[in-house]
């Protein structure tokens, strides 16, 4: 689905790569949340995967094209919803009647319901739409066109609670093994039990790449009512420490993924050592 080998970007003639050296395997069939602090990289390597960006050095791969080529094959098989929206003063029908047609997999029936799930007036032009509603409009339409890829930039930016658990089942309702869906975001609570693989970035480097079934029986959680010594990363809460351990029992343990990050970014030598055991 996504393959980058040894990938290098900079911006202009600035004196340091953004990306050097960047490997990365992203499979069909994966649900990734993309975690990183402002300035790690996260929307630039999101517009080198879509074609609107171009490496210097490497190669860059996805769903079998190379992106920069802009092949009409690729962009219809790809949909981007970035942080930064723009929907033109029509409604959503003839929203869909003028965009449809760049997706052969688009469809009507799916794009009807999901505008019925999102609560969306389509009575009104999209103009006229809040920023949230705008959001989970080109949601709805990207899930429409059954895009065998879609990336997604902040997604939550600008929803509700309500339009946040929306989203999340929406996700859920529309995921297939053909489809792959990645999440570049800061609002880490939004992919907690949705994702099934994570990574993280800092300063164009890729920190962590793994599944959450493998961080889950390789790393244990505990809260503690003080600070180890031995453990890979300690967070202080109101109740005590949460405290980040290799797992030595084998039994699922719950890692959410602000703990997760964290740890990646503090110990990442020593959380790769426990990975590859």
């Amino acid at each position: 689905m996504i393959e980058l080998k040894e990938l290098g970007f900079r911006y202009g003639r600035a004196a340091k790569p953004l990306f050097q050296g960047l490997d990365l395997q992203l499979p069909a069939g994966t649900l990734c949340g993309m975690l990183g602090a402002n300035g790690a990289g996260k929307s630039s390597l999101l517009r080198l995967l879509a074609g609107l960006s171009f490496p210097q050095q490497g190669s860059c791969r996805v769903l079998g094209f190379v992106p920069s080529e802009r092949s009409p094959a690729f962009l219809s098989d790809l949909f981007l919803l970035t942080e930064e929206i723009f929907v033109p003063p029509v409604t959503a029908a003839v929203y869909a009647r003028r965009y449809a047609g760049f997706y052969p997999r688009f469809d009507p029936a799916t794009y009807d319901k999901l505008l019925a799930d999102f609560e969306l007036p389509t009575d009104r032009k999209l103009s006229a739409y809040s920023y949230g509603q705008k959001k989970k409009f080109l949601l709805a339409f990207g899930l429409a066109s059954n895009a065998r890829l879609m990336i997604m930039d902040e997604p939550t930016n600008g929803l509700d609670l309500p339009g946040k658990s929306q989203f999340r089942r929406a996700l859920i309702s529309h995921f297939a093994p053909e489809r792959s869906f990645l999440i570049s975001t800061h609002q880490v609570h939004d992919l907690e039990g949705l994702i099934d693989s994570v990574m993280i970035l800092a300063d164009g480097n890729l920190l962590l790449h793994a599944t959450m079934d493998e961080l889950t029986t390789r790393l244990q959680v505990e809260l503690e009512p003080s600070a180890p010594n031995d453990a890979l990363y300690v967070e202080e809460t109101l109740e005590g420490y949460r405290v980040v351990r290799e797992n030595s029992s084998g039994v699922e343990s719950s890692l959410n993924l602000e703990l997760l990050f964290g740890l990646a970014t503090s110990a990442t030598a020593r959380l790769q050592q426990v990975l590859s055991r």
